[in-house]
């Protein structure tokens, strides 16, 4: 997604539902996508701010078994600090839903066509 569609998306958010692919920071693999959850199982202001990515990273969590995690916004990839934590993107039309996340090719897909647009860290 080039920078212009990130500011369209951003522009007209409210009226359509954000797609968000996660990457896990310490495998390298895609842990979700939005796209393959269930209607009603995420929801999001349709923003891209840090409400919504830390709703889709808890949405895609319980679908692998994990509950109970607090989520933080970080400022870069930097701030990890040896924490775990993902790499959030916003889905493109150009990238077809993940189902193998550790197909390589469907990675290299998501950092080549979507836009980074946050970090999120994550506690027991």
């Amino acid at each position: 997604m080039t920078p212009t569609e990130v500011r369209q998306h951003r522009q007209i958010g409210k009226m359509k539902m954000a797609r968000f692919i996660i990457i896990d920071t310490n495998s390298g693999y895609i842990f979700g996508d939005t796209a393959n959850l269930p209607a009603g199982q995420f929801t999001c202001s349709g923003g891209l701010n840090d409400a919504d990515m830390a709703a889709a990273c808890r949405a895609i969590d319980a679908t692998n078994g994990e509950h109970g995690r607090s989520y933080e916004a970080l400022n870069g990839v930097r701030e990890l600090n040896g924490r775990s934590g993902y790499m959030v993107y916003l889905g493109s039309n150009a990238v077809a839903t993940v189902i193998d996340g550790q197909d390589q090719e469907a990675i290299e897909t998501v950092e080549r066509h979507c836009a980074l647009v946050g970090v999120v860290t994550w506690a027991a």
